[in-house]
């Protein structure tokens, strides 16, 4: 999902959608003018109901063109709500409130509204987004705040916010309500609506339909971090504080360190890419661990999954707890943790995820657990590495050949597969991808090299490309990235741990000359590595096998 999208989901809050909580305060009004946006009792009133979508759908220039419309007195489509007592729910339009209501708030999705949704923690992307929007605000048609300055005194104004202000104090949005008292009514009216200008993406509209299920709140817990709106509040407490803990802890994992701008000048990347709206991935990752047997998201058609609910919250627990420890497998610092480099495995050689490598490794390394070969894997890890490093375009040719997600998944998972078996066999790579060629299923995979450009190309001429600069540097920093001292493969700063090369045990010292990096499984399970046939020269490692 794209990450140039304005974070409008905290400015009309969530609730059931059937919650009575008392008599109405504000009147069900024809048009809604800037006056009720600004005014509490009628926005605190307002609400979605808990399957609308998530506000994120607009990209700053769509928010811009919303609020210049509105005080250029252009036609806006009407909104249509439905009362439940005091609240007035959303039914189609929640995006054109929000955008009027970050406007009057002065919040795009990292001011005090949306802080205090979130728990406090805006991502970097998200509050990019947010500056870069309230920058074109300013730039396009001026703030609220200013609008607000200029009202009683309108002779000051510069002559197109004169014009705007009169537009501002009598323009409106229709107001169109659902008269029907039935719940489930209403609920159809809404997805009905909401497949017109504007369609639901068809994951969220999947975990929308079966929202009571364990893999939609778990997916949502992961991706919110534990925050915004909580749709496990049904649970008892506890249940609802190990969710929240579960899901902040589980983010963290995913998406610490945040990635920065592009091309990257760093290795410190997450290992799950982005974190601003990748609720597809997540749900996927759930259902993987959890082994939910859902088509995968990236299917276009409309999808109809046999989710059941989750009454209890047990199972959302349950969920939760296998994600993480499938994530604790590939990354952190417990002593299970192979700590995988995401620049090796899960991204592709110009610096982007590939959300599919990150599914295919953790399929391959739950093979090698149940096949108790991971200490196997230990042995032969590096030159892994180094032929993954090698064939990087393998990945995307896999993808291409057999379709995102589901579809190549499993075939992903056989290359990696196949390639440690080949090691384990004492292959070498040259040996393994010729065995590709020959191979009815990968013959495809002859991969292209990296050249440059062609003689007598006019690209020689142009600047490098973004991710020219990111394979550039991804190149030279693996090349002398810090690798484990036990297996000499490549460390991520997310799984360091320093170990004694001689034990304290048999007279090794606490000072830097005893100190060595690894990886916590390789540091745990060290004591069997004894034919690991590895020497350590000067605080370098060098694989016997390559040399």
């Amino acid at each position: 999902m794209s990450t140039n999208v304005v974070n409008l989901d905290a400015l009309i809050p969530r609730d059931d959608f059937a919650v009575d909580d008392g008599p109405q305060r504000s009147t069900s009004v024809d048009r809604i003018s800037i006056a009720h946006l600004d005014a509490h009792y009628f926005a605190s009133d307002l609400r979605k109901p808990d399957f609308q979508r998530e506000t994120v759908q607009w990209t700053p220039a769509k928010v811009v063109d919303l609020i210049r419309s509105f005080l250029d007195a252009d036609l806006i489509p009407a909104v249509i709500l439905w009362r439940a007592g005091r609240s007035i729910f959303v039914i189609d339009g929640a995006h054109r409130l929000s955008a009027l209501l970050a406007w009057i708030k002065d919040d795009y999705g990292d001011r005090k509204t949306s802080l205090d949704f979130c728990g406090g923690y805006i991502s970097d992307d998200q509050r990019r987004v947010a500056e870069r929007t309230r920058d074109l605000v300013q730039k396009s048609v001026g703030t609220y705040a200013q609008y607000q300055a200029y009202k009683n005194n309108r002779n000051a104004a510069p002559a197109d916010i004169q014009q705007r202000l009169s537009n501002l104090a009598d323009n409106s949005i229709i107001a169109q309500w659902v008269p029907t008292t039935d719940t489930k009514s209403a609920e159809n009216s809404f997805f009905k609506i909401n497949q017109s200008a504007t369609p639901i993406d068809p994951t969220e509209r999947r975990i929308l339909r079966a929202r009571d299920s364990a893999s939609a709140i778990a997916s949502r817990a992961i991706t919110h971090a534990g925050a915004g709106h909580s749709y496990w509040r049904k649970f008892d407490a506890s249940k609802t504080v190990a969710i929240e803990a579960l899901g902040k802890e589980t983010y963290a994992a995913l998406y610490d360190p945040p990635i920065g701008e592009t091309p990257l000048k760093t290795l410190d990347v997450p290992i799950a890419g982005r974190g601003y709206n990748a609720l597809p991935f997540v749900f996927d990752l759930v259902n993987l661990a959890n082994d939910v047997k859902v088509q995968d998201t990236t299917a276009k058609k409309d999808i109809r999954d046999q989710l059941p609910p989750d009454p209890d919250g047990d199972a959302t627990l349950s969920y939760l707890k296998a994600v993480k420890r499938r994530v604790q497998r590939l990354t952190g610092d417990h002593a299970m943790s192979l700590g995988v480099h995401p620049v090796v495995y899960f991204y592709t050689r110009s610096g982007m995820f590939q959300p599919t490598a990150l599914l295919a490794t953790s399929q391959l390394l739950e093979w090698m657990v149940a096949r108790h070969k991971l200490v196997d894997f230990i042995k032969i890890r590096r030159s892994f590495e180094a032929f993954l490093i090698e064939h990087k375009e393998a990945m995307s040719l896999i993808l291409h050949k057999f379709g995102s997600g589901e579809r190549s998944l499993p075939w992903l998972t056989l290359y990696y597969q196949t390639v440690v078996c080949g090691l384990w066999e004492g292959k070498g790579g040259d040996r393994i991808q010729s065995d590709f060629s020959a191979d009815g299923d990968f013959a495809f995979l002859t991969l292209p090299r990296p050249t440059g450009t062609r003689p007598g190309s006019t690209k020689s001429k142009q600047a490098f490309s973004t991710g020219t600069k990111t394979a550039t540097f991804i190149a030279t920093a693996l090349a002398s990235g810090t690798r484990c001292y036990l297996c000499g493969a490549h460390v991520h700063r997310n799984s360091i741990q320093f170990d004694h090369a001689v034990d304290l045990k048999t007279g090794g010292t606490s000072d830097m000359r005893n100190a060595r990096v690894a990886h916590p499984y390789c540091n745990s399970v060290k004591d069997h590595l004894t034919d690991l046939n590895l020497a350590v020269e000067t605080g370098a490692v060098v694989a016997a096998s390559e040399t």
